[in-house]
């Protein structure tokens, strides 16, 4: 894909992933809408880009799909169609045991989380269908292969993110839409600073120390755009956490055994015959 010319709309447009994503799609031409629910946070990192860039900047409530609606219409009178959607827009659940964790946060993790996802692809895949073209990139995280304790509900939603990406990128494919599901590490932006002050961070010297660990935003927009590019399925931008992932995988590999009902369809897929 040429990126030159493109319209990339990126939610979470005013956070360090959502600002790294815009930098590395603005390196090669493309023109850009940073929305955010913070139009403020926007501004901050339209004004890190080069003066040259084409962007603009849109209020978005990604819960909404009037929201959506709305923003599609303003961008498409003003700018035309969207070529490539970047549902950026996350927050996280902090870190303590589900059974902690009340019902309204619950439901504004997984509403901002994954009910944004939707309401994003719900709002611009049709117009990419008709174009039989386009690309939505999906950010899920680690947390979406490898959950850990006390972080339930923020690695529940992002799980969903990549059980969304895979499946829609199916639907999709026979369209010349592609679908790719970028998977952040530790990365510098709003909400991984802001980790630092909670009780991941016990002292002042343990939270620099997992500041200096942050990748900064920009490689990981650059993975992106690559991963665009050439229609890749996944983007892993941190590689440390390979281990973990195969472990988990391996294990999940090895409850592959014998059908629970002897002679069950010879061992064959159920969806076979």
């Amino acid at each position: 894909m040429e990126f030159a010319g493109k319209l990339v709309f990126i939610t979470g447009g005013g956070g360090g992933i959502g600002g790294g994503m815009a930098a590395a799609f603005a390196e090669r031409g493309a023109r850009l809408v940073l929305a955010d629910i913070n139009l403020a946070h926007a501004e901050e990192e339209a004004a890190k880009l080069p003066g040259h860039v084409d962007v603009a900047l849109l209020s978005l409530d990604v819960t909404s799909a009037d929201s959506w609606l709305a923003a599609r219409a303003q961008v498409e009178d003003r700018l035309g169609p969207v070529d490539i959607l970047c549902n950026n827009a996350g927050v996280a659940s902090g870190f303590k045991p589900l059974v902690e964790t009340t019902p309204e946060e619950f439901e504004r993790v997984m509403s901002i989380n994954v009910k944004g996802v939707y309401n994003g692809i719900a709002a611009m895949a049709p117009g990419m269908i008709s174009r039989r073209a386009g690309h939505i990139v999906n950010t899920s995280s680690m947390n979406g292969l490898n959950p850990f304790g006390t972080f339930a509900v923020y690695s529940a939603s992002k799980f969903a993110v990549l059980g969304l990406s895979d499946a829609v990128r199916q639907e999709l494919a026979p369209f010349g839409v592609g679908v790719s599901t970028l998977f952040p590490g530790l990365t510098r932006s709003r909400m991984s600073e802001s980790s630092t002050e909670g009780p991941i961070a016990r002292n002042a010297a343990q939270a620099a120390a997992i500041r200096a660990n942050m990748m900064d935003p920009l490689w990981l927009g650059r993975a992106v755009v690559k991963a665009v590019e050439a229609n890749e399925p996944y983007i892993i931008t941190h590689p440390e956490y390979a281990a973990d992932t195969k472990a988990r995988f391996d294990q999940i590999l090895s409850a592959f055994g014998q059908p629970a009902q002897p002679g069950y369809r010879s061992g064959s897929s159920a969806t076979a015959g």
